[in-house]
């Protein structure tokens, strides 16, 4: 028998995806919160792990979620390397797009059966190395086979045994976004609620993703008790901790560069500091790519953030937003009617945020049907949030369209950045010149007995404007 459930277990480890390990030496020193950043949120989640947050204490399953950049993972490394610390039995799998074994879900579930062998008592990883024996293709069947022969039925064996604890055993599932199909995205998620419906298992389950269309619908269908949601948004005071990043690495930079001595011990200037955080829009991968940046000791640190400001021009071949643009990049390419999408983000771009900004008026000015807006923005939710008017929140005539990133709008702007996704100042104000004439036209004489019919979402102002902006763009 001993023999048999070596050999089982030996054939578990073939199908484990070491590097999605939270503490795995192919993820060597991977994002994490920075000291004194992220405090309010980290509170949160623990509290919810210890069953201390009476709102969130029912609930076995927790969505971090937040635009890209947001410092999702960072976050889930964190949590995961205080499990650790105070000797939880954990479990994680950190997915990586394109990854062979990370950007796939068919070693999800044999990475984590691996990590609860490898912590909880014996009777765990007997059982799996048992299940490996009898059944050698387990890892050919579906997710929900290998759920519950690699996970449930070993947990409630190990709990029938007489095992008892304190504390929940964690599963942490991060970037799920990364997953490359995103209908086993949405499976992953039924699985989990699946796992645990019953109430009878000591775990939990932190899922960290951006709130793509998948992933947030499969959310949106599951019971309020069982779920707990964190966005990571204004109400987490992120620019706060993103000025206290910056100034620490800054800080860092005038002690620690091979030409530290060069640099005014005022460096950055408050301006130039509040020029970088406006600019993050709350998502700590702005505020990374400037500090890597600006750190490289191969140059100089104020000619540098002189570059990332705008100040100086980089020479050919150097880009400082480089991880920045690959991710917008990979974003815009996975859409479809970019061409449309691009014309409305132009469009806000391009004009003063006030009343033309409403889905209402866009769609009427762009000849869209209703509810187009919300199902072309629907596909850059991590980019873009279709909300409610903040003046008339109760109206669904009166949705608006705010874009998440600042520095969307300066990668849109510069060809040599967004190469085909460029939108031209010139070229954008002239069709939109013409879309106005072309509304303009088919208005109905002012001498006419007919009654006016504007636009739809629009007003009186909203007429000048379009008048203002002909004579004008």
């Amino acid at each position: 028998m001993q023999g048999s459930t070596i050999g089982g277990f030996e054939r578990l480890q073939e199908y484990v995806a070491y590097g999605a390990f939270h503490d795995s030496g192919e993820r060597f020193d991977p994002p994490k919160c920075h000291p004194n950043t992220r405090v309010a949120i980290i509170n949160r989640i623990m509290d919810w792990i210890n069953g201390l947050n009476e709102d969130t204490r029912e609930a076995l399953i927790m969505w971090l979620y937040g635009a890209p950049g947001a410092g999702k993972s960072a976050i889930a490394q964190t949590i995961a390397e205080i499990l650790h610390g105070q000797q939880f039995f954990l479990a994680s799998f950190f997915f990586a797009r394109n990854d062979p074994q990370r950007g796939v879900a068919k070693w999800l579930v044999t990475t984590l059966a691996y990590q609860l062998a490898a912590k909880l008592p014996p009777v765990f990883r007997e059982r799996v190395a048992l299940t490996f024996e009898q059944d050698p293709l387990i890892v050919t069947k579906s997710l929900e086979a290998q759920f519950m022969a690699l996970v449930r039925e070993p947990l409630l064996e190990l709990l029938h045994s007489g095992f008892s604890t304190n504390d929940h055993i964690v599963v942490i599932i991060d970037g799920l976004d990364e997953c490359d199909d995103p209908k086993v995205q949405a499976r992953i998620i039924d699985l989990s609620f699946r796992l645990l419906d019953s109430r009878d298992l000591p775990l939990k389950i932190l899922v960290a993703s951006r709130p793509e269309v998948d992933i947030s619908s499969s959310f949106d269908r599951k019971p309020f008790s069982m779920l707990a949601r964190i966005p990571l948004d204004d109400d987490y005071q992120s620019e706060e901790d993103i000025r206290h990043f910056l100034a620490d690495k800054f800080n860092e930079i005038k002690t620690q560069h091979p030409l530290r001595s060069y640099i005014p011990i005022d460096w950055p200037d408050e301006d130039s500091l509040d020029t970088l955080v406006q600019k993050s829009s709350g998502q700590f991968i702005y505020s990374s790519t400037v500090v890597k940046y600006t750190t490289s000791a191969r140059h100089r640190p104020t000619h540098r953030l002189e570059i990332v400001l705008g100040i100086q021009l980089p020479k050919a071949g150097d880009s400082p937003f480089a991880e920045l643009d690959a991710l917008y990049r990979h974003i815009l390419m996975g859409v479809e009617d970019v061409d449309l999408i691009l014309q409305i983000i132009g469009f806000i771009i391009l004009h003063p945020p006030n009343y033309v900004n409403s889905v209402t008026f866009i769609e009427a000015f762009l000849s869209l049907a209703p509810g187009d807006v919300q199902l072309l923005m629907h596909s850059l939710g991590s980019l873009i949030s279709v909300e409610n008017h903040p003046y008339y929140p109760n109206d669904p005539e009166m949705l608006t369209i705010r874009i998440l990133h600042a520095s969307l709008k300066d990668y849109l702007l510069d060809q040599s950045r967004s190469e085909e996704f460029f939108l031209d100042r010139l070229k954008m104000h002239t069709r939109y010149a013409e879309i106005c004439l072309a509304h303009m036209i088919e208005l109905p004489s002012l001498e006419s007995n007919s009654p006016l019919q504007p636009l739809p979402g629009t007003t009186p102002c909203t007429l000048i404007y379009l008048s203002f902006y002909v004579l004008t763009a």
